[in-house]
């Protein structure tokens, strides 16, 4: 165990330190960050104006969408590039057979990113957001703290998903166009790029079979009290539901793609 600890504390290190090296990694993360804020806030401020927003108001929108950022920096991870990469050099064959779980190893890195994103992007955006437009609080304490556990529910559900969807560069001859896919399943299923309660009732029907929108949209929702406190278990029991469906299609896709490691030869 503290084996573990200290091989991810310094995998993070590591990886923070070589982002950090460039300061225009800095600069360019807290200028996107401002840009996206200033060019979201005016956008729906054009859209509430015309009165065609429905019901819901320009702070809850936009808490919500300042509150996904955070939680969209701990669920923007693509594996694909970095299975990819190993594939195509051939460094996959040697990772795989190492005492160190290459999962371990990939999920230790995504870390680092996010917490990169985090410090140079992420919180610079929230102080500006919380001193010029707000934040609606949770509506309550337990409904923060339920809040809390989801978003935890919601990153393992999201890695599930795209350790699966990254699986298939085994197969595949490319591997760029594997992270823009599970990315658009994210945006349209999940409630990134738009809340859900402003979708039309037949493809909220969709979503409502997927599990993407309990990464981030159920978490929010929680949050901003789209959901009423007698449906808080329900919502964490079907988070888990889905995370022992998905664990169980990753181990299963995993050993697929390691039996046609082997058979090609590594």
């Amino acid at each position: 165990m503290i084996y573990t600890v200290k091989l991810y504390q310094m995998i993070v290190s590591k990886e923070a330190q070589r982002f950090f090296t460039y300061r225009t990694n800095i600069f360019s993360g807290i200028l996107s960050g401002v840009i996206t804020l200033i060019s979201r806030y005016a956008l729906w401020v054009a859209l509430f104006a015309t009165g065609n927003a429905g019901q819901s108001s320009l702070l809850e929108t936009m808490s919500y969408f300042i509150l996904a950022d955070i939680l969209f920096v701990l669920c923007s991870a693509s594996f694909s590039s970095a299975i990819g990469g190993d594939i195509r050099s051939g460094d996959i064959a040697q990772r795989v057979i190492k005492p160190c779980s290459y999962h371990f190893l990939l999920i230790s890195s995504s870390h680092a990113t996010s917490f990169t994103v985090i410090i140079t992007r992420t919180l610079p955006m929230f102080a500006i957001a919380l001193i010029f437009i707000g934040l609606m609080p949770p509506v309550s304490a337990i409904a923060f703290v339920v809040f809390l556990i989801s978003v935890l529910f919601g990153v393992v559900i999201y890695t599930l998903i795209d350790l699966i969807i990254s699986y298939t560069v085994f197969w595949l001859t490319d591997y760029w166009y594997v992270s823009w896919f599970s990315r658009a399943f994210f945006l349209l299923f999940g409630g990134m790029g738009l809340p859900l309660w402003f979708y039309p009732g037949w493809l909220l029907t969709v979503c409502e079979y997927l599990p993407f929108q309990y990464t981030i949209y159920q978490p929010l929702a929680i949050y901003l009290g789209r959901i009423p406190p007698d449906r808080f278990i329900l919502t964490i029991i079907i988070q888990l539901f889905w995370i022992a469906v998905l664990f169980a299609c990753e181990r299963l896709v995993w050993r697929m793609a390691t039996h046609k490691l082997i058979v090609q030869g590594g």
